[in-house]
């Protein structure tokens, strides 16, 4: 299993690495796969397609900085601020697969969903008061703020990012919905004096 991995990870960072010159619709799947020393056969058996690479290539770094939530050395404001460094140090691969994987809406959607999957399992893994399957109203929320944080990030990487980094991941934490802020800060709800 760590062989797959790590396969999959020489094959993400040969599109990286790629991406960086040239455009993500131009690079071929031989071009892939010459560049991190493999075949096409091998590329095929992690992947489905060079649409499929864009996505993991994006998402696993993303579940990585998302999987240490929780574990006591990341607090939800560090794995903002890590991701939106992130998009940040990656910012060729990531403008180039908004601008070049079949219209910017392709990749932005996945981007969101993968994100909104990563806070929804982050809230129902028993993070937080009120663990467990949320409620309607909750679900919404939490789409909200990923889809839309997903947005903010990627129009901050577009402008050029004339906002520090630092700077930036503050008012994507104040962008929070109330109804969320206790289960992804339930310390500092405990704390709070009671009435």
């Amino acid at each position: 299993m760590q062989n797959k991995a790590m396969t999959k990870g020489l094959i993400a960072r040969s599109l990286v690495r790629l991406a960086a010159t040239k455009s993500l619709d131009k690079i071929t799947i031989q071009e892939i796969a010459a560049d991190c020393g493999l075949t096409k056969t091998t590329f095929y058996n992690h992947f489905r397609d060079k649409y499929d690479l864009i996505v993991w290539a994006y998402a696993e770094p993303v579940r990585k900085i998302m999987g240490r939530l929780g574990s006591g050395d990341c607090s939800v404001d560090d794995a903002i601020l890590d991701i939106v460094r992130y998009f940040d140090e990656n910012r060729k691969f990531i403008l180039n697969a908004l601008q070049n994987t079949s219209g910017q809406n392709y990749f932005l959607h996945h981007v969101a969903r993968i994100h909104y999957a990563v806070l929804r399992e982050f809230v129902t893994r028993g993070h937080g008061s009120g663990a467990g399957r949320p409620s309607p109203k909750l679900e919404v929320l939490m789409k909200l703020y990923a889809y839309g944080t997903v947005q903010m990030v990627c129009e901050w990487l577009l402008d050029g990012t004339p906002i520090p980094a630092e700077e930036f991941t503050a008012f994507l934490e104040a962008g929070i919905p109330e109804e969320l802020k206790p289960l992804l800060y339930p310390a500092q709800v405990d704390d709070l004096p009671k009435s």
